[in-house]
């Protein structure tokens, strides 16, 4: 299966003489008036964490007739990799009768 959080095998690091690396001495000081208001206030609303299902990363290997079988399935049915392994991973846990997990992955005492 491809490697999960690499982008085209780019590194996420800055380069040296990359724009994000220099300091910025000519940026000027901002007053705080209303347009710098403004603009905070949409930065704001996007950084707001989502509400929804905690999620935790699974790294496994699977065999390749498996990964092009899922692929298939992802390219041909709309379906996500996540969706498809978490609904997998659900029917096998239930079919073994493992008790449910509540939001925060805590099982509880049976």
């Amino acid at each position: 299966m491809a490697q999960v959080g690499r982008r085209g095998g780019h590194s996420s690091r800055p380069s040296e003489g990359s724009r994000t690396s220099r300091p910025r001495t000519d940026a000027p000081v901002s007053g705080g008036g209303p347009v710098a208001a403004a603009s905070t206030e949409g930065f704001t609303s996007k950084l707001e964490s989502r509400k929804g299902p905690v999620k935790v990363q699974l790294n496994t290997w699977v065999l390749a007739s498996t990964e092009a079988r899922l692929k298939w399935l992802v390219a041909n049915r709309q379906f996500t990799v996540t969706s498809v392994v978490d609904v997998a991973l659900q029917e096998l846990l239930d079919r073994y009768d493992v008790p449910p997990a509540d939001s925060d992955g805590r099982i509880g005492e049976q």
